[in-house]
This record gives structure tokens, sequence and C-alpha cells, in this order.
């Protein structure tokens, strides 16, 4: 006769299937120097505004004279920031190896969504760029729609930067964005952009406020435009589990982090009011930073 097990049998984790899109996505990825851990970063913006101006050679008014322009642009700063998942639990029927395992797949599950609210809010850290508190210059749209609102925050942006840039929004508004055709992939996949090329961060770990943590107006959520943006970060560190065991409460206490740094390359940002809804109801509203 045979025996029913009250308990199911275990079996390996099945695969989560792909991480979503996001900021790794979006933005240009690196390795992070062990010498950048413990300073930090700071770089000339050389390839920033578009400063170049008309001139007749026959020394007509108005551009009779060349302008030497002697205004020097800050150096940009970022520090690096620790990210880290943990995991507990007892000893009793879990080996080093499980608990290893399994606070790595807890880190590789929230590292993208922990990066972009670090972008998005600098999340307290002193040095750590910040969407909302970057200085951006908010522009209002002529008219209602994510495709209105994408144009104006482009064309403003372009009006300080002669580069292709990326825009950084809440996944709340992707549908409005593929409703106003603002997300193209070439061949199905790679980085989304607008139609001029701006790639789409749409990260479910960014926030909805603006500058200065400005709310948007109801229906909306905020959105920035950067330069081309940096994420550099190290290889995922775990110390071993047997050197960090709890011996007096049998209990495994497992880490793994990663240090990250990112940065923008000129300190040009732009931000916007999103609508959320496709079609949209309302045009967005300037709010001054």
């Amino acid at each position: 006769m045979a025996v029913i097990i009250p308990a199911g049998a275990e079996i390996p984790t099945p695969a989560p299937g792909p991480r979503r899109y996001g900021v790794f996505d979006a933005v240009v990825r690196g390795p992070l120097d062990n010498r950048y851990v413990a300073s930090g970063v700071q770089f000339y913006p050389e390839d920033c505004g578009v400063g170049v101006l008309a001139y007749d050679p026959t020394c007509a008014p108005p551009h009779a004279e060349k302008v030497f322009d002697d205004t020097g642009a800050e150096f940009i700063e970022a520090d690096p920031y620790w990210l880290y998942a943990s995991y507990q639990c007892g000893t009793v029927g879990t080996s080093a190896g499980d608990v290893r395992r399994r606070v790595q797949k807890r880190y590789n599950a929230g590292a993208q969504h922990a990066v972009e609210t670090t972008m998005w809010t600098g999340a307290g850290l002193t040095g750590v760029p910040a969407l909302t508190t970057a200085g951006a210059i908010t522009v209002a749209p002529a008219g209602a729609g994510a495709g209105a609102a994408v144009a104006a925050a482009e064309q403003a942006f372009w009006d300080l930067h002669g580069y292709a840039g990326v825009l950084h929004v809440n996944t709340a508004a992707y549908a409005a964005l593929a409703y106003a055709q603002m997300m193209t992939r070439a061949g199905g996949a790679g980085v989304f952009r607008t139609p001029l090329g701006t790639a789409l961060s749409l990260g479910a770990g960014y926030g909805v406020t603006g500058p200065a943590g400005v709310a948007p107006a109801d229906g909306f959520v905020w959105a920035f435009i950067t330069p081309q943006t940096y994420v550099w970060s190290t290889e995922v560190r775990q110390p071993d589990p047997v050197q960090t065991l709890d011996r007096l409460a049998n209990q495994w206490l497992a880490l793994a982090e990663t240090v990250y740094l990112h940065t923008w390359v000129c300190g040009d940002v732009v931000a916007v009011q999103i609508p959320v809804a496709a079609p949209a109801v309302a045009t967005a509203p300037e709010v001054p930073a």
C-alpha cells in the first residue's frame, strides 16, 4: 500500500526569468576600481554646453570680432555608496552553500531597484548625485500628452547640451510614452529610445517627485533628462558564511554587497511632468525648481 508523505519533496528553486528593464539597460556600466572606492571621482566636463558663435570675417557688426569664452565649468564630483542584501536563518537543515546562494539571489533581485532609488533621491548619502537635487531646469509643454512633454524636455535639454541624453522616469509613465510612440527599440531588443535618440531609463525604483522633492500634479509623474549617465560597480562581495555564523544562536548571517558609483557627464539636467493616462487629458504645469 502506498504511503502519502504529508510534506512536499524539496526541489531546486526554479529560475526567476529575465531581469526587468531598467536603469541597468539604459546607462553605460563598467567596473569600479578600488582606488575610486576609497576616494570617489571628479572630472572636468569637457563635452558640455553649446558655446559656438557666428562670426563675420568682414568685421561687420553685430559679429565684428571673436569673443573668447572665459567661463569655466565646475568639476563633476561623485562619491561611491554601498548596497547590500542580508539573509538570516537557523543552521538546522541549511548549509553554508544554501545561505550563500540565497543571499546572492536576493541581492540580484533587488540591486537595480536600489540603484534607481539612490539615483533619484540620493538616499540621504553625502556626495551621491541625485536627480531631485541636481538643480534641474523645469519646462512646461505646450500641449497635452507624453509626446509633447518629452519633446519639450528634449528641446530644452538640447539648448544646453549637444549630445543624446537619458530620460529617467518611473515605470508608471511607460504606457503613456508607448501610446505617444515615444518608445522605439531597434530590432525589438536593446535600449528603448525616443524617436530622436534619447535613451529611456524606465525605473520601478525611481520616485515620482521633481526638483527639490516637489510633488507632481495629479495624474502626472516627474521625469528628468540627464547627459550620458554612467554606473560603475565592484564585483559582488560575499563574506564566507562560516566566518559570520552566530555560533551561540546557531544562526547563519549572510551578506552580499557591492560598491556603486554613478554620475552624468555634465550638470545640465531638465525636468518635466509626464502624464500617466494614455491618452492624456491635461497639459503638464510648470513647477519652478
